[in-house]
């Protein structure tokens, strides 16, 4: 069962005379527990839409569903980890994890008494009292992560988490990301400029074209779970790796 349906979305902006058209008709979707991809060139609107799916603006055509219901426009009904771990410089770390928590009405002290429980998971355990300046990158990564997982949302976007990290650190946050998703068995949505990434994490990956996006082509990884670095070398991996170069190099 589909748990986001994009369904003939299509966005343009108008500025000081200018038009941006972002993308069109994009249908897409992601069933239950699954995690999917979605790689593209730059700027080609893939940001655009996970806002789309998140309620923060409304498509100009389209729509979205969440579990079968029309939720365009809404919002609440996912979480959202944008590019920026947008984290409060002058917030501890475990205050900055329960801020989604708090937003959302639930009581500080549950908060963080649950947060806790979860920081050995996200490797942030002996820096709950820690700020973000004081952690790397990949542990501010991982901080962002669990503020987006205690949303307790059944479905979550993830835009480019990883885009920052040198490939030592991105490469241990992606095991460590599929490890957690297992665990929590989450539906993901996932942008990624990585090819190689796309395929090491996905059930199915969505290649955008250039703006104005449109779906160019829908590749499904038969790969199975869980996996290791070494699928890397797995003779699939590198053929569906050679289909999405394919079809990205024909999206430009």
């Amino acid at each position: 069962m589909a748990v986001i349906d994009v369904k003939g979305v299509s966005k343009t902006f108008y500025s000081s005379g200018s038009i941006l058209k972002a993308i069109k008709d994009i249908s897409l979707s992601v069933n239950r527990g699954e995690f999917v991809s979605i790689v593209g060139p730059s700027g080609c609107g893939k940001s655009t839409l996970f806002n789309i799916i998140s309620g923060l603006q409304l498509p100009d055509s389209g729509e979205i569903r969440i579990n079968g219901e029309n939720v365009t426009g809404k919002k609440g009904k996912v979480a959202y980890m944008p590019q920026k771990d947008l984290l409060f410089p002058w917030r501890t770390i475990i205050d900055n994890v329960v801020l989604g928590s708090e937003i959302q009405g639930i009581p500080v002290k549950q908060a963080r008494k649950e947060a806790l429980n979860l920081m050995p998971l996200f490797g942030l355990q002996g820096f709950e009292h820690s700020y973000p300046s004081e952690l790397s990158g990949g542990m501010r990564q991982r901080a962002a992560l669990l503020r987006t997982f205690l949303c307790k949302k059944d479905i979550m976007l993830l835009d480019e988490p990883f885009g920052r990290l040198d490939e030592i650190t991105k490469s241990k946050m992606q095991k460590w990301l599929l490890d957690v998703w297992e665990r929590f068995q989450t539906s993901i949505l996932f942008i990624t400029h990585d090819i190689e990434e796309a395929v090491f994490l996905s059930d199915r990956v969505y290649v955008f074209s250039d703006r104005p996006a449109v779906v160019n082509a829908e590749i499904k990884v038969n790969l199975s779970r869980p996996r290791s670095q070494d699928v890397i070398n797995h003779p699939e991996f590198l053929n569906i790796k050679r289909r999405l170069w394919k079809a990205l190099k024909e999206s430009i």
